[in-house]
């Protein structure tokens, strides 16, 4: 698979479009597994191509495997996007998953401290309750019954996937194949015809 080039990082847009569906996603205060507080549309929502997750440390059922699916992908679209994409998996339980408990369990991953050069990022985050709960209902990851939302145990193994510059946005189940997740993403959240189709345009 070929190495992004220049032509592959088309300049950020720094904010989303006004009205669009990212400048709608919550501003709110988090802490990533390194210690660091941000803003989270102010992070993330700046033109890079994201994948979302979510999931917690204690989690018996879908996390594991969902966690296993976005290293999967980090390591076959870091060779499409490069530093262009960024994973954020965000916990459910920010009582529980601290910045220290995200550390430990991001180390499983390879990805404890900054990602190497050229290579997608990959953060862990965490915060205050009301902060992770706007955050879980802006992205989208709840449930429209309220018995299932408050069940931690029922949370949706999906994937939020997309990119600000063009605000295309779209959800999957963490449980569909590599490869159908692969080419889905490549088509939402890719930035040029190569990233999104692999191969290069028509002269």
């Amino acid at each position: 698979m070929a190495t992004p080039t220049a032509n592959d990082r088309p300049d950020r847009r720094e904010t989303p479009p006004p009205g669009g569906i990212a400048a709608r996603y919550p501003n709110v205060e988090v802490i990533n597994h390194r210690g660091e507080r941000l803003r989270f549309r102010d992070t993330f929502i700046d033109g890079r191509a994201l994948v979302i997750s979510a999931v917690y440390t204690q989690c018996q059922g879908s996390c594991p495997g969902t966690s296993f699916t976005m290293e999967r992908l980090r390591d076959t679209l870091g060779p499409v996007f490069g530093e262009r994409l960024t994973m954020v998996s965000f916990t459910i339980d920010p009582l529980v998953d601290t910045p220290a408990v995200l550390g430990r369990y991001a180390a499983n991953f390879g990805v404890a401290g900054p990602p190497a050069r050229g290579r997608p990022d990959w953060q862990f985050l965490t915060g205050a309750p009301d902060a992770i709960d706007a955050l879980r209902r802006g992205l989208g990851f709840f449930d429209l019954n309220p018995v299932v939302d408050r069940d931690k145990t029922r949370h949706a193994a999906v994937l939020l996937f997309g990119n600000s510059t063009s605000d295309r946005w779209a959800t999957l189940p963490a449980s569909l194949r590599d490869g159908l997740l692969v080419e889905t993403i490549r088509r939402i959240a890719g930035f040029t015809w190569r990233q999104r189709y692999g191969i290069p345009p028509d002269p």
